[in-house]
């Protein structure tokens, strides 16, 4: 009957219900043998208590998921189909207790897993039925079962030794919240028909109003009512035991008082009736192997593959869901080691496949008993169950296993369909709605699957809005690591316009490609003295491209190209670079493609373009650049030669090191001639370049006047002549000639504050 769905829904949905972290008892934590003595004995009856009704409820859903293995064929073998049930429940309890990463985990065989074992049994009945017995018929079956759950077993194992649990984390936010008020509304409606004895259908909700359905299910809703009033007042494990006990003893005595027959109660659907004869089969009685029809069997893999991948994601989600349930964190690669581990010695033994239960976890939880003891408890009863007859569940009214049922599915359809309304967007709101639509009007699996695929749509529209270009900037503002002469620096702020940079960031996809055209072909429309002459694009922070990006790429090559400008690639990782190498640069537009692996050579080379095309440069002769500077600067064309008693030579060659990082600075440096780069060093990573400075800079101004240790270091790039100032001669031209003193500590100040300034530029461009 459907209340199997329910029980696998039970088993996966109570997952939403974080309050049942807040019901449980303060010791309910680990394995008996890791709590305290004292802990366990107080939390004894909870666990006894956890435990009975659990395993009831779990031995209830195991013949639900035999009479839906055997609904349309071999029916007359139904206890064999229970056998089956039981036998796999009994070793997927216990072994998932025993290694699951969360105590308290209870399993039970799955409806999602056994719809599927259904299918294929109905096949090979459909395949073999003219020409093989019952008995062969029945022998097969079994042994495909068998096969099909250890497959399941070793499939789920190899997923969590090689860590693919991680899987479900990549599952949106609103999609899991669906699948959970689905599964609320699937235990709701397994409640039902557990209560009424048959699924509810439009067509049959007149069977509401009749008496005696009345009565059974106006008494579920009453104790679902009741024990979830008093839960929310107490915080005692053992209310929903208590209430059990009640609703059981009241029950009987009732019954006693009317005097009515057992057997009418259980005709009526009030008590469970066991099935036909004394005894439950096992799947391996008999040797199923010796009479199985193998062909038939190899011929259903392909079926059974889908039972493969169905198992793999509904555990995961089961297991995610428990998750939140508990308020536990779930190693799910653990979790499905335990499962492969259970279901290969369940298909051993003929089993059928199953995994997590949700909803008797959560429920185990409610009842305070979260320890790896109850799930043994619940096997135990299960067996007893198996080995001497169902007859045991006719003690317990049906009503009060879809009470129970409610409580649960009701707890999930309030938080994952109406208390999540405000937690999240109207879009993801409508995924959620979605979801549930068509788990109840067509499937769980096509629920997930169009839920998924609603998730990502929705992801790539909010993604799209996120503005591809991080920021745009001229050369106005942005200046390579080079420090040019004060000329240069004058032209290139001037013509700053004629380069600009879109620093690029996320994945570009269709969705945000064309932004990015916009941005370009806007670039462009400028004034022709203005004329954009250089668009260098930041790839640094791009993760990546899908291919209509690319496409869109060659035409903002083209776009570049019929302006007659150049791009600019920069940044881009190795595999990227790569990539668009051959799809683009090596094609029509690559003479006009330039690619660099950092962009400061991006903008560096871009400059030296426009100060090679600058037809009146004062100053190309670099021997001249720091005379020149010092001439301007202090105001006078014999500087250079006041300064030089005061300075001492130093002549390095290319990659020797200045100035060490973290020494005391002492002494400040002027460049005469070659370049020197400054970076930044790290104890774990490359080294940071910060700027590189050319004829006529200075190096080391901040140390030498804030007397610390230096902050950077600084290496000759290439050979060098530079001239060295410290303290103490500083000192002596002060008191010999304090005139040339202070003028050149202006010239300090002033390069500072054009630093400091052209830093300042850039962060409110950036800004704006």
């Amino acid at each position: 009957m459907d209340d199997h769905a329910q029980a696998e829904a039970l088993g996966e949905d109570a997952r939403g219900d974080l309050a049942a972290s807040e019901r449980r008892g303060p010791a309910a934590q680990e394995v008996i043998g890791s709590a305290s003595g004292a802990q366990w004995l107080s939390d004894l009856p909870a666990i006894l208590s956890a435990g009975l009704i659990c395993g009831m409820l779990t031995a209830m859903f195991a013949i639900s998921a035999a009479a839906l293995l055997f609904s349309s064929v071999l029916s007359s073998h139904i206890t064999l189909a229970i056998g089956i049930c039981l036998f796999g429940t009994i070793v997927l309890s216990v072994v998932i207790a025993l290694f699951s990463s969360c105590p308290g985990m209870l399993s039970v065989t799955q409806e999602v897993t056994v719809v599927t074992l259904a299918v294929i049994a109905a096949s090979i009945h459909g395949t073999m039925f003219a020409a093989h017995s019952e008995a062969e018929i029945l022998a097969t079956i079994v042994v495909m079962i068998g096969l099909a759950t250890a497959l399941t077993g070793a499939t789920l194992f190899a997923m969590g030794v090689f860590r693919l649990g991680r899987l479900i984390r990549f599952i949106p936010y609103p999609v899991l919240a669906g699948f959970l008020a689905g599964m609320g509304w699937l235990i709701v409606s397994g409640a039902m028909a557990v209560t009424l004895g048959t699924p509810l259908t439009v067509q049959n909700t007149p069977l509401l109003l009749e008496a005696t359905s009345l009565q059974k299910w106006l008494s579920a809703v009453a104790f679902a009512l009741i024990v979830d009033l008093v839960a929310r007042r107490s915080q005692s494990p053992m209310v929903l035991p208590l209430a059990a006990a009640s609703f059981v003893l009241v029950f009987h005595v009732a019954v006693g008082m009317l005097d009515v027959p057992i057997a009418d109660l259980q005709y009526q659907g009030w008590l469970f009736a066991p099935p036909q004869g004394s005894k439950i089969v096992l799947p391996f009685e008999d040797n199923p192997l010796v009479q199985a029809d193998w062909t038939v069997i190899w011929s259903e893999l392909p079926k059974i593959s889908a039972l493969l991948a169905v198992s793999g994601a509904a555990l995961l989600f089961a297991s995610s869901g428990i998750e939140l349930s508990v308020g536990r964190d779930v190693d799910l690669d653990r979790e499905l080691r335990a499962a492969g581990l259970a279901n290969m010695l369940a298909g051993t033994g003929g089993g059928a496949a199953g995994f997590q239960g949700l909803g008797l976890t959560v429920l185990a939880n409610h009842l305070g008993a979260p320890y790896r003891i109850t799930g043994v408890l619940v096997a135990a009863v299960c067996a007893v169950i198996l080995f001497y007859g169902a007859t045991l569940l006719s003690v317990i009214p049906i009503p009060l296993f879809g009470g129970l049922l409610l409580w649960i599915g009701g707890g999930l359809l309030y938080q994952w369909l109406i208390d999540i309304y405000a937690k999240v967007s109207r879009r993801e709101y409508f995924v959620v709605l979605l979801i549930v639509a068509l788990i109840i009007n067509v499937g769980l699996l096509e629920g997930l699957v169009v839920g998924v695929f609603a998730a990502v749509a929705l992801f790539l529209m909010e993604y799209a809005r996120i503005d591809v270009v991080k920021y745009a900037v001229t050369a106005e503002t942005y200046h390579s690591r080079v420090e040019h002469d004060p000329d240069d620096k004058a032209y290139l702020r001037k013509n700053g316009t004629k380069i600009e940079l879109l620093r690029l960031q996320g994945f570009v996809f269709f969705g945000t490609a064309h932004q990015l055209r916009h941005r370009v072909q806007g670039c462009f429309e400028t004034s022709d003295t203005s004329k954009l002459r250089f668009l260098i694009l930041d790839c640094r922070d791009v993760t990546g491209f899908d291919s209509s990006a690319i496409q869109v790429l060659a035409k903002v090559c083209h776009t570049v190209q019929s302006n007659e400008g150049r791009l600019i690639v920069a940044g881009l990782k190795p595999t990227l670079s790569k990539r668009l190498n051959t799809l683009i640069l090596n094609g029509e537009y690559g003479p006009t493609v330039l690619q660099y692996n950092d962009v400061d050579q991006a903008v560096m080379w871009c400059e030296d373009c426009l100060l090679h095309d600058w037809e009146h440069r004062p100053c190309t002769q670099i021997a001249r650049r720091l005379a020149d500077r010092l001439a301007r600067d202090l105001g006078s064309p014999d500087a250079f030669e006041a300064l030089r008693p005061y300075l001492r030579k130093i002549v390095l060659s290319a990659q020797s090191p200045l100035i060490q990082q973290g020494e005391a600075g002492s002494d400040i440096y002027f460049i005469e001639d070659g370049f020197v780069k400054v970076q930044l060093e790290t104890p774990t990573e490359l080294p940071v370049h910060l700027r590189t400075l050319g004829p006529g800079a200075i190096v080391g101004e901040m140390s030498f006047f804030l007397q610390r240790a230096r902050t950077a270091s600084a290496i000759a790039e290439t050979d060098a002549i530079l001239w060295q100032l410290n303290q103490d001669d500083l000192s002596q031209m002060a008191q010999l000639q304090p005139e040339l003193a202070r003028t050149l500590h202006t010239h300090f100040l002033r390069t500072i504050a054009e630093r400091l300034d052209q830093s300042n530029a850039l962060v409110r461009s950036l800004i704006d």
